[in-house]
């Protein structure tokens, strides 16, 4: 997955909210923010981090993906972290 493609994080990212806020109607765009996502909150920002360090296989900082803006600005952090993370294997 290191070399994964935005669309394909993207793909994954959707995957992931559906199974936090149990809404299987959940579409994500790179511009969807917090405030678009009926729920999202700080609890629910943490199990979105706990979930994307499960299904990537990665490690992340809370304070790292809180600082973000939107969906786009996690797909390239999670692309940066998932590079950093091929490197050292």
């Amino acid at each position: 997955m290191s070399d994964a493609s935005r669309e394909e994080i993207l793909a994954k990212l959707e995957d992931i909210f559906r199974s936090v806020f149990a809404d299987d109607r959940i579409v994500l765009t790179e511009g969807t923010t917090a405030a678009d996502v009926t729920g999202w909150d700080s609890l629910q920002q943490i199990k979105i981090i706990l979930a994307c360090e499960k299904k990537l296989g990665i490690r992340l900082r809370a304070r790292d993906i809180n600082a973000l803006e939107n969906v786009g600005e996690m797909i390239t952090h999670l692309q940066t972290a998932l590079a950093k993370t091929s490197r050292k294997q």
